[in-house]
């Protein structure tokens, strides 16, 4: 039976994973997580998203210090995100607390 116990849980564990992968599973899934909208909202969703997609900003990398440590040269990138209207003007620049270290050697 210590031989068998294993295999068997093994082959329980696929059995499940097998099931909470198939497709009728998900249709099950779907059908209890879906719930009916009404028209009004659905309209004023739509709205929103499109006002989303246009104030979605690019990242851009700026060069802010750069000095010398232990025989390195050390760059340091400073991450802004970039607000463009239709056109491609910019907007806004908002900077992050995100900053990438670049080390070269002397």
């Amino acid at each position: 039976m210590k031989k068998f116990a294993p295999l068997l849980l093994v082959a329980i564990a696929i059995v499940v994973i097998g099931y909470f992968d198939s497709p009728k599973f998900a249709e099950k899934e779907q059908a209890i997580s879906a719930f009916p909208v009404p028209e009004e909202e659905t309209s004023s969703a739509t709205a929103a998203e499109e006002e989303e997609i246009m104030g979605i900003p690019e990242l851009e990398s700026r060069l802010v210090d750069m000095y010398l440590e232990d025989g390195y040269s050390v760059e340091v990138y400073q991450e802004y995100e970039v607000y463009k209207d239709e056109q491609g003007n910019v907007i806004e620049r908002v900077a992050t607390e995100n900053y990438n270290y670049l080390r070269y050697k002397q």
